[in-house]
């Protein structure tokens, strides 16, 4: 959560109308005497958020929010979460009892969204009411208003609660920052899937009890069966067949010799035309030249085809010009590399120089902060002076004083703390440009490395290319396709011209195949007169040829007719011994598989047989088929349940999440002790035993103390380590889509630090801020207030509080 926009009118110390804006603002304070109201903004935050302020006693009071001269109170939070621009809005009025006592309640709760640009921006209302409202919060921020103050909004006298929270309460914050019941859930959805698989596994194997497939000798049978039917049926349906056949021959012999004799007069009037044999020659010659001009137009193709698979050998045009156009870009990536790695060896060396400035610069840092204490205690001493009297008892010693000493260490306390302040101003001169180098040189370093990513990506697809990839020989090879290209034009054309004049022979061969086809048809009249003797087909090139072909087939016919006629007798004995051998072999071969019955009816009766036994054995085959399918599902679905139940016991509570949130904890401490030592001048570390936190002190014999025990200040610097340690450790160890803590608002006693502490604590503020968080504190301490970038100053007025904002 990044607050956007603060809007307040009359609420608490604001009466009037006020707004601040927090774009573009990463590192803020809030400063003001004390009761202008500087709290009351971070107030302000948390109740247009979660509807209380963690400073009351209790936290569902709403009426204290109304200014005292205000009948109502409204305050409004455009704030970002997720890449989203949410708007919260809570209104408070004020309402007389019936017993007359002046008491207040929420009369307007909204949450809206706002997707778009600010023109083009489209507003949608998530939640309506108060419930509405604190339940959309805590599910889009991932945290009640008790998490929320511990980790994000800290309000005065709740700092350091997250520090001396109770275990459970601290367990249950981080578990819900870290998401970690998405494994308890996982574990939930394993075992319900386990449970689910055996289930199903129990189903499957009743199934196979229930159904068993046949057995193999019983099968086997089966199978036998259906292929001696089946033989006997093929030979039984061929023999019915014949039958057929000759019992329809038997018949029509008699009937068949008078046809011969008809056949044969009609045969005998079968002549040649004298006419046709002119017509034969020019169409031979209109023919002969129709097919010259074709061959031509073949070889005219060939050398077209000829041309074109040329072309097609040379490699694509358009594959040469990418080539070329990626060796261009191989040049500039590899020219752009060789600058880019010079300027990182230039800002290496210059950050080399820097780093040892630095180190000299903190080295004469040290000395001048002990020639600073020295010169102090110096002035210190120097003004016991005043005290003394001479020939009187010291009053530190008890021994008379014989001189007054002379000390003047004013001048030397001066000298000693602008020199010290000098060095501090140059440490930070150069720890900016240590910075901007860094930042220099991390662009070089993603240049270089993008650059090579694009060498090499240059590089593998020009290695896809089967030939010569240098500049030259692309552009030799282009030549080469454009010449080829060239000659395919001029091939193309010539066929072109061929084919215009095979088209001119064609028509003129066409008007004699006109004339020649009166006569065909002439031609074909007859022979279709002669259709029932069967005649040859007439489809010679030449008419001569087909008149020549029927003449002699009518000439060959009557002589076949003749002797067919003489045959006739012979062939009635031959079929009447034909039909008694099948008659016993249809009855040999139906006896083989026990079916009897008419002999016309033996193929209907052999076609139900196999018909049935077919059915029965697809249904087998199937049942066996089906069986081995619900074998392979229950091994599939045992793997997958002993996978799911591993799975499940792994991941129940006090398993792994346990696990985790106790090296997440670890984590946390060993950021926050990072953190202590530097805000501690390496004094506290901070431990956690058994998830309570405790205190190492490194100037007491490394002796381990409770929390408790720490002082206001001391309280304050461990509380402030953790808390930037659980910003820090969140960001790393939350899954990606767990809400982000993008903002943090400290509102505790700076002014209990010492000048050395308070530089520590400013600097770790600036720190955190750099990550891309927004931090706000509110402080007395000017030095501290100045040090940020803006600060909103806040005054308090007869009219109420006003809020003005300074950028430094």
């Amino acid at each position: 959560m990044r607050p956007l926009r603060l809007e307040l009118d009359g609420f608490s110390t604001f009466r009037e109308r006020t707004e601040l804006d927090f774009s573009g603002l990463d590192l803020l304070a809030f400063t003001g005497a004390t009761g202008a109201g500087k709290s009351t903004l971070i107030d302000a935050i948390t109740f247009a958020l979660y509807g209380s302020v963690a400073r009351y006693d209790n936290t569902a009071r709403v009426a204290p929010v109304i200014h005292q001269l205000a009948t109502q109170a409204r305050v409004r939070l455009d704030f970002e979460s997720g890449g989203r621009t949410y708007i919260a809005t809570r209104v408070v009025r004020r309402r007389t009892s019936k017993s007359g006592d002046s008491q207040a309640s929420t009369a307007e709760a909204r949450l809206e969204v706002r997707d778009g640009d600010a023109e083009s921006a489209e507003t949608t209302v998530l939640a309506g009411d108060v419930k509405e409202l604190n339940a959309a919060v805590e599910e889009l921020l991932g945290l009640d208003f008790k998490q929320f103050t511990r980790t994000i909004v800290l309000p005065q006298g709740e700092f350091a609660a997250f520090l001396r929270d109770d275990p459970a309460n601290r367990d249950k914050l981080l578990q819900r920052l870290l998401d970690l019941g998405v494994y308890e859930r996982m574990g939930q959805l394993a075992r319900a899937a386990a449970k689910k698989a055996a289930n199903q596994i129990e189903v499957l194997a009743e199934q196979r009890r229930r159904h068993p497939p046949l057995g193999v000798e019983e099968f086997q049978a089966m199978t036998d069966r259906l292929e001696q039917v089946g033989q006997v049926r093929e030979t039984v349906g061929q023999a019915v067949l014949q039958l057929t056949e000759l019992d329809a021959e038997l018949h029509p012999l008699r009937d068949r010799v008078t046809a011969i004799d008809q056949a044969v007069a009609r045969l005998e009037a079968t002549e040649l035309p004298d006419e046709l044999v002119g017509l034969d020659k020019q169409q031979r010659a209109a023919e002969t030249h129709r097919v010259e001009t074709e061959g031509r137009l073949t070889k005219a193709r060939t050398v077209r085809d000829a041309a074109r698979q040329e072309l097609d050998d040379k490699p694509d045009r358009a594959e040469l010009v990418r080539v070329g156009s990626q060796l261009e870009q191989l040049a500039d990536a590899r020219s752009n590399l060789a600058e880019y790695r010079a300027t990182a060896a230039e800002v290496t060396a210059r950050l080399t120089t820097l780093s040892a400035e630095q180190a000299t610069i903190e080295d004469a840092l040290g000395a001048a902060e002990t020639t600073v204490r020295t010169a102090r205690q110096a002035a210190d001493a120097a003004g016991w002076t005043a005290a003394l009297v001479k020939g009187e008892p010291c009053p530190v010693c008890h021994r008379t004083v014989e001189d007054i000493p002379d000390h003047d260490a004013a001048e030397e306390v001066d000298a000693a703390e602008a020199e010290h302040s000098r060095l501090r101003a140059e440490a930070k001169t150069i720890e900016k440009a240590l910075a901007k180098a860094a930042g220099t040189e991390q662009a070089a370093a993603d240049e270089i490395e993008r650059q090579g990513e694009r060498i090499d990506l240059l590089e593998l697809q020009l290695s896809a290319y089967e030939g010569d990839a240098e500049p030259a020989a692309i552009r030799a090879m282009l030549e080469v396709v454009e010449a080829a290209e060239l000659r395919l034009r001029e091939a193309t054309a010539a066929a072109a011209d061929l084919e215009s004049a095979v088209q001119v022979a064609t028509e003129a061969e066409r008007r004699l195949e006109q004339t020649m086809r009166t006569m065909r048809a002439g031609l074909a009249s007859h022979r279709d007169s002669l259709a029932d003797l069967e005649p040859p087909a007439l489809g010679h090139e030449s008419l001569i040829d087909d008149y020549d072909l029927l003449h002699r087939w009518a000439k060959d016919r009557a002589s076949e007719l003749g002797v067919e006629r003489g045959e006739l007798a012979v062939r009635g004995k031959q079929v009447a011994n034909q039909r008694a051998e099948l008659v016993d072999q249809i009855a040999a071969a139906t006896a083989a598989v026990a079916i009897q019955g008419p002999t016309e009816e033996l193929p209907a009766l052999l076609a139900e047989s196999l018909t049935e036994l077919t059915t029965l054995v697809a249904a087998a085959e199937q049942r066996r088929d089906d069986d081995r399918d619900l074998a392979d599902q229950i091994d599939t679905l045992d793997a997958d349940r002993v996978l799911h139940d591993a799975l499940g016991r792994h991941l129940r509570a006090g398993g792994f999440s346990s696990w985790l949130l106790g090296e997440a904890l670890d984590n946390i401490v060993a950021k926050a002790t990072v953190w202590l030592l530097q805000l501690s001048n390496n004094q506290y570390s901070l431990v956690a035993g058994d998830r309570n936190f405790a205190i190492v002190d490194h100037t007491n014999a490394d002796e381990t103390r409770d929390v408790r025990t720490l002082s206001g200040g001391e309280t304050f610097l461990a509380s402030l380590a953790l808390a930037l340690a659980l910003a820090d450790s969140i960001a790393e160890l939350a899954p990606v889509d767990s809400p982000r803590l993008e903002s943090m608002f400290l509102d505790e006693g700076f002014g209990t630090l010492d000048p050395g502490t308070l530089d520590v604590v400013a600097g770790a503020i600036e720190e955190l801020a750099s990550t891309g968080r927004m931090i706000g504190i509110v402080t007395h301490v000017g030095d501290l207030a100045e040090r940020m970038p803006a600060r909103f100053e806040v005054t308090k007025g007869p009219a109420g509080s006003s809020v003005e904002l300074i950028r430094t």
